[in-house]
């Protein structure tokens, strides 16, 4: 599909299907580099991750270490006592946390991910999104891509786009980590755990926006009135042709008073492809994206059409007045919310995560 800015209607491209069908948008997402950090490895240096480590890839005993590494009793005791005490060495040997944590150290600890996220991390009753960076179900958003609009709640402080985020995250860990890291399936956590006893995860964004998800949308149909939207994220407009009968007496000859008829006003949706004697009528569209056929419709036989329409409200009395028939074109408002618009997203590569 494409866009045009509502003030310029000359400016219409055709889209890529006849309105109708579907409408391709795009819910942009941005860029984070995420780390994730075991707290307790955090805080082990470096010489406590390489005993866990080869104990653990060599099945290697304590005494095995003092061999290895050469170092006196006076070095490695205290670095051994401190493990004992976290209850990752057990006498001589790992324990199961310490072959556990010794995992962690190799496939999770420190690893960083490149994620594209949505930022309706205001939105708490509606489901988000991930995808990972290379991930080819995403699209490159252009100039004549319609976007769904972002939020009005999206921070543009930086600091505090990456703190929401991670506190979204951090809400949903136990699902979303083993979609993200297949190593953490290994682990066996137990979903009761508290995600920040054990984990911290870090956002930091990258900047780039260009990417998103695509959503094939299907044009809403005119169904009369309706509630008002009010989390409205998309507004599409179709083009209408409105005919117009004015009634006026004959000139020439006075035939007395009589009663004053009123017009008629019948519309023709190009996008239903249906005649509607009551429709809204848009004559400046406020806030949207104005759509058009890749193949202009047939003003003249959509013409024809209103005008043998308008012939079945005419009744005895009417054709005693003189008609004037005027055409003018108008646009019909397609309004969608942001739960609307998300529910159409069924690409299994995105991460969904269900709130």
């Amino acid at each position: 599909m494409k866009i045009s800015g509502l003030n310029q209607a000359e400016k219409l491209k055709p889209v890529d299907e006849k309105i109708g069908a579907v409408v391709k948008v795009v819910l942009p997402l941005r860029l984070y580099e995420m780390t994730i950090k075991h707290r307790v490895l955090s805080e082990l240096g470096e010489l406590s991750h390489f005993i866990l480590s080869v104990m653990s890839k060599h099945d290697l005993t304590v005494y095995d270490i003092e061999e290895v590494t050469g170092l006196s009793a006076m070095q490695i005791n205290p670095v051994i006592d401190r493990l004992k005490a976290l209850d990752l060495i057990n006498k001589s040997e790992l324990s199961d946390s310490g072959k556990r944590t010794a995992y962690i150290l190799e496939h999770i600890h420190n690893k960083k991910l490149f994620l594209y996220i949505d930022q309706n991390y205001g939105g708490r009753s509606s489901d988000w999104f991930i995808a990972l960076k290379g991930n080819d179900s995403l699209v490159e958003i252009s100039k004549d891509t319609i976007m769904v609009s972002l939020p009005k709640y999206v921070s543009s402080n930086y600091t505090e786009d990456c703190f929401r985020q991670g506190q979204r995250f951090q809400s949903n860990h136990y699902e979303i980590l083993p979609s993200l890291i297949p190593e953490f399936n290994e682990l066996n956590e137990d979903s009761s755990n508290v995600f920040g006893k054990e984990w911290d995860v870090t956002f930091r964004s990258q900047g780039d926006e260009s990417m998103g998800i695509p959503i094939e949308l299907e044009l809403k149909e005119f169904i009369g009135p309706k509630e008002k939207i009010y989390d409205k994220s998309l507004s599409l407009y179709t083009e209408l042709l409105r005919l117009t009968v004015d009634f006026t007496l004959p000139l020439g000859i006075d035939l007395g008073e009589r009663e004053e008829v009123k017009p008629i006003m019948i519309v023709y949706s190009d996008n239903d492809e249906v005649i509607y004697d009551a429709i809204k009528f848009e004559t400046k569209p406020d806030g949207g994206n104005l759509l058009c056929s890749s193949e202009p419709a047939d003003e003249k036989e959509n013409a024809l059409k209103l005008l043998a329409h308008s012939l079945t409200f005419i009744d005895e009395d009417m054709q005693l007045y003189s008609r004037e028939n005027n055409f003018d074109k108008g646009w019909q408002l397609h309004e969608y919310s942001y739960s609307e618009v998300i529910s159409c997203i069924d690409e299994p590569r995105i991460i969904r995560i269900k709130v």
